[in-house]
């Protein structure tokens, strides 16, 4: 007679679903740009934008001309910082959440969004938070931008300058520079940087 043996039973590898991982770093993303009232309040809107995008791996101009890369070289709180010019969200992690930041900076003027896989239609919608005084935007290489989000930035009344390529989500570009054109005649849309 012979002998069934048994084998052990097959132990399971838990690995965590994708979604789950994707929803740690959507987290972990959120609390990196959510703005913090009690913080802008306490440093005002300019010093509070910059902290966001420079915590972000972003870059900003001061009006007056003075560039700044890196977080940790933000002036002590206690001096007052100049004025936000321009932003530049290249190669950072700025996303959507951290748009109402743009409120309140009074001079801002410039925005680039390049290569960035965080910047979307959201982030597209909350430009409106600084609709009054941004008056040039630069979308490009953004993978998660689509036709609607670039249809959002109508709301931008002063915008002179619109620079839009590489945004590989977007199905009809040429329909979506002529809505734009149509509610902001004045506005020039490029196809490149080197343009301008």
């Amino acid at each position: 007679m012979q002998r069934c043996v048994l084998s052990s039973p097959v132990q399971k590898l838990f690995l965590p679903r994708t979604g789950q991982t994707r929803f740690f770093w959507e987290y972990v993303n959120m609390m990196f740009n959510k703005p913090d009232p009690e913080r802008i309040k306490a440093v005002g809107p300019d010093r509070a934008c910059a902290e966001w995008v420079l915590r972000n791996g972003g870059k900003v101009t001061w009006v007056g001309g003075k560039k700044l890369s890196d977080y940790n070289l933000l002036p002590p709180e206690e001096n007052k910082v100049a004025k936000l010019l321009e932003i530049d969200g290249s190669d950072s992690s700025i996303s959507h959440y951290g748009f109402p930041h743009l409120d309140g900076c009074s001079m801002l003027k410039n925005i680039v969004l390049h290569n960035n896989n965080y910047i979307d239609d959201r982030a597209l919608k909350g430009l409106a938070y600084g609709k009054d005084v941004i008056s040039f935007v630069q979308v490009s290489k953004c993978p998660n931008v689509t036709d609607h989000g670039l249809k959002e930035m109508i709301v931008l009344k002063n915008l002179q300058t619109l620079i839009l390529f590489d945004l590989i989500s977007v199905k009809n570009l040429n329909e979506c520079k002529q809505f734009i054109s149509a509610s902001l005649p004045k506005c020039k849309i490029l196809d490149s940087a080197e343009n301008v």
